[in-house]
């Protein structure tokens, strides 16, 4: 899986049957062997008071790169078991960039680490989260 075979074909998945995915205007721009990178515009809809990214949008954001990180790896079902973020800094230039890695695997847990920047390339949050692989 070269890394835009990936992230088109999660792309056209989640474009398909996840409303949430459209609305936020998320795309996969890399997605393989364990990684994977989104990034999304600002959009008004996706901000709290102040005109920052809300913090569950942020959320969302890194668990959909963290989610598909984790399939990269071939992984057909896996579900989020455990995921927390330390937020560093508020998100309000865009493009905004997500960037998943899987640091590591088991037979039944991924462990990921993921990475939110700005459109300064700055780092504004990082998360940590487990994933539960159901094969």
């Amino acid at each position: 899986l070269d890394h835009m075979s990936g992230a088109n074909e999660f792309n056209e998945l989640l474009e398909r049957s996840e409303h949430l995915f459209r609305f936020m205007g998320i795309r996969f721009v890399e997605a393989k062997e364990g990684r994977a990178v989104t990034v999304m515009d600002y959009k008004e809809e996706l901000t709290r008071i102040g005109g920052i990214l809300h913090g569950g949008i942020i959320f969302t954001a890194m668990d959909y790169t963290g989610s598909y990180a984790v399939r990269s790896l071939g992984i057909k079902e896996a579900f989020t078991l455990q995921f927390s973020i330390t937020f560093m800094r508020q998100m309000k230039k865009s493009p905004f960039k997500f960037e998943a890695e899987v640091i590591r695997r088991t037979k039944t847990y991924a462990f990921v680490e993921v990475r939110a920047y700005d459109g300064d390339r700055t780092l504004c949050a990082l998360g940590n989260g487990v994933w539960h692989i159901l094969e």
